[in-house]
């Protein structure tokens, strides 16, 4: 329940909505409040310390006009002249199942919150000891006169101070993200040990540094092989002619794909912007960006652009990000599909939910599947991406024996 002497919105609003309270709005020509019981209001102009994984700050207003158009099931129209009407923000819809989750309590804690801008908590000043009649205290024993922990005790008290500093684990996903480490090796020991292959502690040491040993070898033969293909790749002739390989995007500012207002941020940084909110003012419809590729660790630019129409030299195009649409190829010197994704890599980004179109399924394009709203999982995507095109770069641009 909601205590008297806390004041942050967030808070009272949260338990508003949990417990069914009634808040009422107060309009008065421009200056619109939100009053809560208790008498307490706030203006709806009242910055919160919510702030979306997208980077996205919303008001009390926002958020509250958000949730009471959720809880009376209005559809998405209704809720966007609501917000008009009101000239309150709207919030994004990559937003909307964080806000849902936690304002209805289905979960207790966000990542979502800036502890920064939480509001301090209002305390009231203690009484003075004539005012105050304390109860019977029980006297703390010295440590010389307790009684010493039982084995169970102690190993509980030790559990307690460990997860004092551990990160809560919330989804299956997260349980398994640890950077640049795959559980490869985990899994052969438990098939190892369950097939009566490994004896543990005191058993093969040989054979334990082996397996643990794995998957650096396997990154190292991956980056050997990767030098060795480079000599006579098609990533060495851009680097030789200092020309930049050339990425397409859609035109089109679409949720869940690609476009010049966006893609800096996504293949450069690693998360995805919703490009509806974003403005893009270079007049030259290009944005270039700056990658170290991974296999061959070897820094490249790339240009980017959105204007097929504009290219004069074809050979230096390597990608394209498609949407899935007829019209698409009606832009490029070779139109059949077949012989242009041999020389082109095509790409399509869509939401996971989402399926993707029947011309995607028909070409030769490989699919990439966002989090509608878990921005921390960009990353996986775009490393899975730069791996795929640096490989299909690494393909020999003539044959060695031509060289």
């Amino acid at each position: 329940m909601f205590r008297r002497g806390r004041n942050d919105p967030l808070e009272l609003l949260r338990d508003h909505v949990i417990h069914h309270k009634q808040i009422k709005l107060k309009s008065k020509n421009t200056d619109h409040r939100l009053l809560f019981d208790n008498n307490i209001e706030f203006k709806c102009s009242t910055e919160t310390a919510w702030k979306s994984k997208s980077g996205q700050e919303y008001t009390l207003g926002a958020l509250w006009c958000f949730l009471d158009c959720h809880l009376q099931g209005l559809e998405q129209k209704n809720y966007r002249k609501k917000a008009l009407d009101l000239n309150f923000e709207q919030v994004f819809k990559a937003d909307n199942q964080d806000i849902i989750e936690y304002f209805t309590g289905k979960v207790d804690y966000t990542n979502c919150i800036n502890a920064d801008k939480k509001p301090p908590q209002i305390r009231k000043p203690l009484q003075k000891d004539e005012d105050v009649l304390f109860g019977p205290q029980k006297k703390v024993k010295p440590d010389s006169e307790k009684e010493p922990l039982t084995e169970k005790e102690f190993n509980l008290k030790v559990f307690d101070e460990i997860l004092r500093f551990e990160k809560p684990i919330t989804t299956r996903n997260r349980l398994f993200r640890v950077q640049d480490r795959t559980f490869d090796d985990i899994l052969k020991t438990a098939q190892k040990i369950f097939q009566g292959q490994y004896v543990g502690v005191g058993g093969d040491e040989e054979e334990l540094q082996q397996i643990l040993g794995t998957r650096t070898q396997d990154v190292n033969k991956a980056k050997q092989l990767s030098t060795a293909k480079l000599s006579y790749s098609v990533l060495n002739e851009f680097i030789k002619s200092k020309e930049k390989p050339i990425i397409i995007v859609p035109q089109i500012a679409e949720l869940g794909n690609l476009c010049l207002k966006n893609v800096q941020q996504f293949l450069e940084y690693g998360q995805y912007l919703d490009p509806n909110g974003l403005k893009f003012t270079n007049e030259s419809r290009s944005v270039q960006i700056k990658v170290k590729l991974r296999l061959t660790d070897i820094e490249q630019q790339f240009l980017i652009l959105d204007t097929p129409n504009t290219i004069t030299n074809w050979k230096r195009v390597v990608a394209v990000f498609l949407r899935g649409s007829t019209y698409e190829l009606k832009q490029f010197p070779d139109q059949n599909p077949n012989q242009l994704f041999k020389n082109i890599r095509g790409y399509h980004l869509k939401f996971e939910e989402e399926k993707p179109k029947d011309l995607i399924k028909q070409w030769n394009v490989k699919v990439f599947d966002l989090h509608r709203s878990k921005r921390y999982q960009d990353i996986d995507v775009v490393n899975a991406f730069w791996e795929d095109l640096e490989a299909f770069l690494l393909r020999p641009a003539k044959l060695p024996s031509q060289q």
